[in-house]
């Protein structure tokens, strides 16, 4: 290429490039003065993981400017004080937000939810795809409540269409791909509410031979509501004995024949549901983590469809954190006396480790035959509670003990452990061997066959 026309394409570059301005969102709220500000998008709902596109601080003068990465039209949230705020921002705009009034939280429970809201965008014209999403919503939450007695109570499909209908009629078809995709799943959402005790319907007319909506909020919560537990179920109905098989040996190929042969499903909505249904079926403790794994690893490799091949890598990794054999995740975790307590407090001893809090009706009975467990394998067993309690001393009489030792510690101080165990249901228990190793992906509860467990474990290492 000649220096004359490389020296054009490069002008042009820059010409173009100065045409074009990255997408600015901004407000003014003079009572988050000082506060931070990340927002993120959630390109993947299989894993729901967050990726940050933009961070700002709230100046003196109470305004917020910053930049947002994006590349399309997509949905940015933002968590702040009680909130989780979300609007849809478009590349090389400006989006300037009404924030609600400053709420601060007053929970340290780690599980603490938000409320979820739509960000007020000011100035936005009829065609903004947040003025549609706003007026849409509107009409939408109207509707369903002047019906909900007929849709929901009654189960009257002929109900939700007629309020499709209407709403179709207000809000006719638009070259906006976002809202119609949006519309499309409230859609989804009105007729999933009648047809509730038998969503086949649902699933034929809006998810097989359809596109997946990896970004779509609405797509992904009535996905959320439809499969998760979807393999799992299956287990339990008729000829289910065969899907249990499958998924303990790890035989994804004749799965993947069941679902998409008998259950016509196409492969990428199969691949899916599998993806979203590993951690339920990893977490119950019926079925096979091996089984389980093997699975992740043949979608990885024979995937077609490369977010589920990167989605089946990151799951994979995730659950071998806890998985037997495993380096434990750190603890680093305040005690109910203001200490530090670390892994290297209990050289030497097995740690059982339990993630609960003290209200947990079923934690409670679990208290005496921990103390039983303590006090016969003193030597050997340390028992170490982490609670996610607001206020622990409220509850210094449950965690009081004085013929026997186990440590406190509190939990809400880093919710990050939380994420580094997996922590998604209380009370869930683990033991980490003397070398800080994981001695399985979870342990017994005490009131199963913890005591056996452990005995077996102590015999075969000494």
């Amino acid at each position: 290429m000649s220096m004359n026309k490389s020296l054009v394409l490069l002008v042009l570059f820059f010409f173009i490039s100065s045409m074009l301005r990255a997408t600015e969102v901004k407000f003014n709220a003079p009572e988050y003065t000082g506060n931070s500000f990340s927002f993120y998008i959630i390109p993947n709902f299989l894993t729901e993981k967050q990726e940050i596109v933009g961070e700002g601080t709230v100046d003196e003068n109470g305004v917020l400017s910053c930049e947002l990465n994006i590349t399309s039209e997509t949905t940015v949230y933002s968590e702040f004080d009680t909130y989780i705020g979300w609007f849809v921002a478009t590349p090389d705009e400006t989006i300037e937000l009404a924030l609600p009034p400053k709420a601060p939280k007053k929970s340290s429970n780690p599980f603490f939810r938000p409320k979820i809201i739509h960000f007020g965008v000011k100035n936005s014209s009829p065609d903004n795809t947040n003025f549609l999403i706003v007026n849409f919503t509107r009409q939408y939450n109207l509707k369903m409540s002047q019906n909900m007695q007929q849709i929901f109570y009654r189960r009257s499909l002929e109900t939700a269409e007629v309020v499709i209908g209407e709403l179709q009629e207000m809000f006719p078809v638009t070259e906006n791909e976002y809202f119609e995709n949006f519309k499309r799943y409230k859609f989804a959402s009105v007729k999933y509410t009648a047809l509730i005790q038998d969503p086949t319907q649902v699933m034929e007319e809006f998810f097989i031979e359809q596109p997946i909506l990896y970004t779509q909020p609405e797509y992904s919560e009535l996905f959320g509501k439809l499969f998760p537990k979807y393999l799992q179920y299956a287990t339990q109905q008729v000829n289910g004995q065969k899907i249990s098989v499958m998924l303990n040996s790890g035989a994804y190929e004749q799965l993947l024949d069941w679902m998409t042969l008998d259950k016509l499903f196409d492969t990428s909505l199969a691949e899916s549901i599998i993806l979203k249904g590993v951690k339920p079926l990893f977490y119950s403790k019926r079925f096979n983590t091996v089984g389980l794994f093997n699975i992740l690893q043949k979608i990885t490799e024979t995937s077609e469809v490369a977010i589920h091949q990167t989605t089946a890598t990151e799951i994979f990794n995730e659950l071998a954190r806890t998985m037997y054999g495993a380096i434990a995740p750190e603890l680093d975790l305040i005690d109910i006396d203001g200490n530090f307590v670390g892994w290297e407090d209990f050289e030497g001893k097995y740690v059982y480790l339990c993630f609960t809090r003290t209200d947990n009706e079923k934690f409670l009975p679990h208290k005496e035959l921990m103390k039983a467990f303590q006090l016969k394998y003193a030597e050997d067993l340390a028992i170490v509670v982490v609670l996610e309690d607001d206020n622990i001393d409220d509850n210094a009489g449950i965690l009081y003990t004085d013929d026997f030792e186990w440590t406190v510690l509190r939990g809400m101080t880093r919710s990050e452990v939380y994420d580094a165990f997996n922590i998604r249901i209380l009370p869930t228990y683990f033991l980490i061997d003397p070398q800080g190793r994981m001695a399985g992906s979870q342990a017994p509860w005490p009131d199963e066959n913890f005591e056996m467990q452990f005995a077996n474990i102590l015999k075969a290492t000494k």
